[in-house]
């Protein structure tokens, strides 16, 4: 008989160490001995687990483990062979690393003992060691991570790590992956470069109007072969976008002669014609995309008050609220996304009476209606700076068409999305000042009895007055009342439906003087056949640069 202590100690997930001991068991010598003792360590091991199930989990429940911060790849992969002297170590982590985790302590390049000059390059995740010069053939180097390295979380590596590869020889008769060699002719590097990343990021968005575009590669490319033909930023037309190249071994910079337009996309295109320093090709092309930010005001209003307002992506229609509280219409459903391209002007204000008679004056608008009602504002002494009303979208036109013959730009009529995309200005509450306490400030609304100055309340985010109240104004869109289940989610610069509902009907947004609150909501929608004339009914202008 002879008798033996097991005792297990081994580390779990979350922290748990427990030492399992299986106590004294007494038993012959004999080949059960040892799944006797593997069984005591699985039974050990689940009542570990329990323990540290019960001791990290709050509330009963466990919370599964975030993504854990690695190294996931290099180039050269470790023990690689063969590899060019012109190569940069490319390190690819799990996670966005700290920036200032990345610099020469945490990161370095040995061979011998001895450090190898580089210069410290990151893109996000991926962290490029570039040697000053040169490396040495038939050389074994090694390249480090020190534990230390965070990622924007917070989270350290956690241990070191380390990789080795050796340079290709000039005078080996071998042939290699990346170069060639007869026993006459000495070796030469064949290895195409690759494309590793980019910034801006492909698909990102919001990308600042004055970016650089920067590409790393698996190692240093030639000068001579970057051109506009080679490496190139494109618009959304194709055009191709100038500016210059600066070079840092693997990583190639363009830096573009002007700033970029707002709210538009790009591409970037890389070629074959792009080659290293041996003249190998790129491997293969690649073809990234960007955004650039959207949603500004680019300047504020001119002399004539038209503001210019870059693109932007938003959600039309009703907003949660509105729709939790029941206040929204059918006609304001579904919501969904529209995108304009943009830039367009918009006016900073209502039409005014004297703005309109201005272009009857000149006899472009051919206004002809006449009313004793009190409300209207047209030729009225003391109301100059009223909005126009008793103005039909006809009328409305003709004026936008004036004024593309007196200004420079094309003017018309917003469409329904651009008037809605400028009221929320980047909001999407019910109304763009947010809450049902400040409507007072932004908008004449609730039987203010007529129609009142314009610019006289508070402008919304954008500088923009009046887009809440006042009086309705015409859009250009046709009008109907299930054109926002017909039209597609992600729709670029919507027109309205072909054609109304019914007649001639437009839309109109925002509401008049008379309106209770829901009604002046920033989705609220109505409409009135093109030929009407109302006290209640006035409009503003855009225009394309």
């Amino acid at each position: 008989m002879h008798l033996f202590k097991l005792s297990a100690s081994f580390r779990l997930i979350g922290g748990c160490t427990k030492s399992a001991e299986a106590g004294k068991v007494a038993m012959s010598m004999g080949p059960w001995k040892l799944l006797a003792g593997l069984l005591l360590i699985i039974l050990s091991s689940a009542s570990c687990s329990k323990d540290s199930s019960e001791e990290y989990a709050e509330g009963g429940s466990t919370v599964a483990p975030a993504e854990e911060f690695t190294v996931i790849s290099t180039i050269p992969e470790d023990n690689a062979t063969k590899v060019s002297v012109n190569a940069s170590f490319v390190i690819s982590f799990s996670h966005e690393l700290k920036t200032g985790s990345v610099n020469e302590n945490n990161f370095s390049l040995t061979t011998n003992g001895s450090s190898v000059s580089v210069t410290v390059s990151l893109s996000k995740n991926i962290v490029v060691l570039l040697p000053a010069s040169s490396l040495s053939e038939d050389t074994i180097y090694t390249a480090s991570v020190l534990s230390e390295v965070q990622d924007t979380s917070g989270n350290i590596l956690g241990q070191d790590n380390s990789w080795m590869f050796t340079t290709f020889s000039s005078s080996s008769g071998d042939s290699a992956d990346n170069s060639t060699s007869s026993d006459d002719e000495p070796a030469t590097d064949t290895t195409k470069p690759s494309f590793i990343s980019i910034t801006p990021a492909d698909n990102s968005s919001s990308i600042s109007l004055n970016t650089t575009i920067s590409v790393i590669f698996s190692e240093a490319v030639s000068a001579e072969t970057l051109s506009s033909s080679t490496f190139k930023l494109l618009d959304n037309m194709s055009n191709s976008i100038s500016g210059s190249f600066s070079l840092n071994g693997s990583t190639v910079t363009f830096t573009p002669t002007d700033n970029l337009s707002h709210f538009q996309d790009y591409r970037v295109s890389l070629t074959s014609g792009i080659q290293d320093t041996a003249g190998n090709a790129l491997s293969s092309a690649s073809t990234t995309g960007f955004e650039t930010l959207g949603g500004l005001v680019i300047t504020s209003a001119d002399s004539n008050g038209m503001v210019l307002l870059s693109g932007g992506r938003f959600q039309m229609g009703a907003d949660n609220q509105s729709i939790v509280d029941g206040d929204n219409e059918t006609d304001e459903t579904p919501t969904h996304t529209v995108k304009l391209t943009g830039p367009f002007y918009i006016s900073d204000h209502e039409v005014s009476s004297s703005e309109f008679k201005a272009c009857v004056d000149s006899g472009s608008c051919n206004y002809t209606y006449s009313t004793s009602n009190a409300k209207k504002t047209y030729a009225v002494s003391g109301k100059e700076n009223y909005p126009m009303n008793y103005v039909n979208w006809i009328e409305a036109v003709e004026y936008a068409d004036w004024l593309t013959g007196t200004r420079s730009g094309t003017y018309r009529l917003c469409t329904e999305a651009e008037w809605e995309y400028a009221v929320r200005a980047g909001t999407t509450s019910k109304w763009s000042c947010g809450n049902d306490t400040c409507t007072t400030s932004i908008a004449w609304y609730d039987n203010t009895g007529e129609p009142q100055e314009v610019r006289t309340k508070s402008a919304n985010q954008w500088g923009l007055f009046d887009m809440h109240g006042n009086v309705r104004e015409w859009v250009s869109d046709n009008y109907s009342d299930v054109y926002y289940s017909e039209v597609t989610d992600g729709v670029v610069n919507p027109q309205g439906p072909v054609a109304p509902s019914s007649g001639t009907r437009h839309s109109q947004r925002g509401g008049y003087y008379g309106s209770k609150k829901t009604d002046i909501r920033s989705a609220f929608r109505h409409s009135s056949p093109q030929t009407t004339h109302s006290s209640t009914a006035g409009f503003r202008v855009c225009a394309d640069p």
